[in-house]
């Protein structure tokens, strides 16, 4: 890359609590990763809070509301918004509600949602999302 990027990452703790931050992270960086912002899929868009910024993102809430009425509190969640001046040398390389990877020209930047010690079977989930990032530095070497 020609110039210098400044990425900064953040776990919201859910949009309520956490869109203030990030409102003003928008001023200052040119990619933010955002972990656990909580939202339903419809609500992603939420997440662009300055317009200079277009949005990746994925909701871990897909499953639990195909099955019908949410229950209990959202979670998780992950996305990456880049500046628009950037669009053009950036590609979406993978997506899902606990890693989102995209390439800007050359370089591959990872927005992770590692689970926590209270997660049941974390081990496996731990071993997919390395598998998964493995696979992607093969797949773009």
């Amino acid at each position: 890359m020609e110039s210098e990027i400044k990425i900064v990452s953040y776990n919201m703790h859910g949009f309520r609590q956490g869109s203030q931050f990030l409102s003003e992270l928008c001023g200052y960086n040119d990619v933010i990763l955002l972990q656990e912002h909580w939202l339903l899929p419809v609500d992603l868009d939420k997440l662009v809070l300055d317009d200079s910024f277009i949005l990746f993102a994925a909701s871990a809430m897909d499953d639990i509301i195909s099955r019908g009425v949410l229950k209990g509190r959202p979670f998780g969640g992950t996305c990456i918004l880049v500046k628009k001046s950037l669009a053009t040398k950036t590609k979406l390389l993978y997506k899902s509600s606990r890693l989102i990877a995209i390439m800007i020209d050359r370089v591959i930047v990872c927005c992770v949602y590692l689970p926590c010690s209270s997660v049941i079977g974390r081990e496996d989930v731990f071993v997919d999302i390395v598998m998964c990032m493995s696979k992607i530095l093969e797949d773009n070497d």
